[in-house]
């Protein structure tokens, strides 16, 4: 009786070392378009430099997804027409003790900086572009002092149409923030 006990103990022991090793390692991410920079201030109605002032959860209509707002004083139109302020929606956030996330999606921090790809929804809100490819962060390079933007796309696959391949980035594009807005700029104008 404790032979057969071992052995059935034994039998399950590479089993739930199988089941471990798929729970530890489980990767979760969205697989969306690639687009490079001409791609998204192309696709983008408004594309802004702005500081986070405020961020908001709340329940979709139907109390089936968290969404979030985040508010943006706009220190530059680089693309459209914001009247100062713009708010953004992303899918996700905390409500109430529940915590709902989409990988991919960008969060957005009460004070930071950044430059935003966005379009319209289908219920007349903003949000980025490509999820996370729409949003890049403004912030100070610790070395040299210079501002630069960062866009990090961790939780994304990226398919390349062209190429008719998936990619997933590594580490976060870094740029000098002026040279940054340059190229911008000269692609928003190109498409008026």
């Amino acid at each position: 009786m404790l032979g057969l006990q071992l052995k059935k103990n034994l039998l399950l022991l590479p089993c739930s070392l199988i089941w471990l090793s798929f729970s530890f390692f489980t990767v979760q991410s969205a697989t969306v378009q690639k687009f490079s920079l001409e791609e998204l201030a192309q696709r983008s109605q408004k594309i802004v430099v702005g500081r986070c002032l405020s961020t908001e959860s709340r329940w979709n209509e139907k109390n089936t997804l968290i969404l979030t707002f985040s508010h943006f004083a706009v220190s530059e139109d680089l693309k459209g027409q914001s009247n100062g302020s713009v708010t953004v929606m992303t899918v996700g956030g905390s409500l109430n003790g529940i915590t709902q996330t989409v990988s991919g999606s960008p969060q957005f921090s009460v004070g930071e900086e950044a430059v935003l790809f966005l379009e319209p929804t289908k219920l007349n809100h903003w949000q980025p572009v490509g999820l996370s490819q729409g949003k890049f962060l403004i912030v100070k390079n610790s070395r040299s002092g210079e501002k630069e933007v960062v866009n990090n796309l961790t939780g994304l696959e990226l398919y390349d149409t062209s190429a008719r391949t998936l990619s997933v980035q590594q580490r976060s594009n870094r740029m000098p923030l002026e040279s940054f807005l340059a190229r911008v700029r000269i692609l928003s104008r190109a498409q008026k």
